[in-house]
């Protein structure tokens, strides 16, 4: 695919940190650094409402209720939002900061039914939230949990369904329908850094994860510790950071650096799906874009959609014109991913590169760094204020 600029919403790089989508597809909510949160349209995303945080922690993620008429917004020192769509309005929740200050949220979503959110944090600690039509509100941590950060979860979208987690280092888990913590074996030891259960027919979730990780996971509704998730690994260079889906048959793993590989999730002699040649950095041509950070994308075709990168870019994909086929692509890239099994160089496939691992790495601790250090600043600045 090739990609061209849309819209940019600030004059200097907004540092967006995540997005989601409405559960009608039609708003896109966007949260960030310094209490940034901002709406597009999925269609035109050049039709935009610039929102009141009415907060300035680093916000860090976001989750539409089920119904849709609101959001969850997370963020650090136990900021918890809420954003009506409606009015536009965003308050902080009732509750949170008796409950939750101090922490480093890290990832929020709600459960299928919309009954309760999780809401994780860096030591590893995921609480249950729900408030009643009262304004009452209820927290309860979860049993279980394990010490290394919760880096995303993601819960399958059709009742009475089970929720997935990202660790830092403790591998991947499951969130029952009972609240209970099933820890999957096999997971442990890799950065998981995104999971996404996509498609509400197929009871299977994907997370990726450090060294050109992607986790099938298995879901079994009705006994949930049988559950099971397969790690593949795909050669590119850099790493996969997010997940975001292109269609009722493939999902697309963006990566560090810039660019995207295509899953077609039920390919392969296994059905758990193959990864085949979307969009590599090299190809990008504008080198601005070319250097930015993906943080999520959504299709309005199995061919075209958006991205948005941290710096506040809102980008369109969409095939070249002179594209090679469908047909071929797909009877290509199975044999160029399994001549990549034994080390043998193949032009469509990315080839893995420690440096560029080490490179990332780095860049990704530096970062997390260098938020704690300005996080601890601006306590500083606030203390000294009072």
């Amino acid at each position: 695919v090739e990609v061209a600029s849309v819209v940019v919403l600030g004059s200097s790089d907004i540092g967006i940190e995540a997005f989601a989508i409405s559960p009608t597809e039609t708003d896109v909510l966007l949260v960030g650094i310094f209490g940034y949160a901002h709406l597009i349209s999925t269609s035109e995303p050049i039709v935009e409402v610039e929102l009141n945080s009415n907060d300035d922690n680093d916000l860090v993620d976001v989750d539409w209720h089920p119904a849709g008429q609101s959001a969850l917004i997370a963020g650090d020192d136990g900021t918890v939002l809420r954003y009506i769509q409606e009015d536009h309005s965003i308050s902080h929740v009732a509750g949170s900061t008796a409950n939750l200050m101090g922490q480093e949220i890290t990832s929020a979503t709600w459960d299928s039914a919309g009954n309760w959110a999780y809401i994780g944090d860096s030591s590893g600690q995921i609480t249950r939230f729900r408030e009643d039509g009262s304004g009452y509100s209820e927290y309860f941590p979860l049993n279980d949990t394990k010490s290394s950060s919760i880096l995303s979860m993601s819960c399958q979208h059709k009742m009475h369904a089970i929720c997935v987690v990202a660790t830092e280092s403790d591998g991947l888990a499951l969130i029952d329908q009972n609240h209970e913590l099933l820890w999957l074996q096999a997971s442990e030891g890799t950065r998981w850094f995104d999971v996404s259960c996509p498609h509400s027919e197929r009871d299977r979730c994907f997370a990726v994860g450090s060294g050109h990780s992607v986790g099938v996971i298995e879901l079994n509704n009705n006994i949930p510790s049988n559950s099971f998730v397969q790690v593949k690994n795909v050669q590119i260079p850099g790493e996969f950071t997010g997940i975001h889906t292109r269609d009722s048959d493939h999902i697309l793993l963006q990566t560090v650096p810039f660019g995207w590989v295509d899953w077609d999730i039920m390919a392969g002699d296994d059905e758990l799906g193959l990864a085949y040649p979307w969009l590599d950095n090299a190809d990008v041509e504008d080198p601005a874009i070319r250097g930015e950070r993906l943080v999520g994308g959504w299709a309005d075709s199995s061919e075209t959609g958006y991205a948005v990168t941290s710096y506040g870019r809102v980008l369109k994909y969409y095939p070249p014109a002179n594209s090679i086929s469908d047909n071929l692509v797909s009877a290509l890239a199975p044999m160029l991913v399994i001549i990549t099994v034994p080390g043998v160089v193949a032009g469509l496939i990315y080839i893995a590169s420690p440096k560029l691992q080490k490179k990332y790495l780095a860049w990704s601790n530096a970062r997390r760094e260098a938020k704690r250090a300005a996080r601890i600043a601006k306590r500083e600045t606030k203390k000294a204020r009072r």
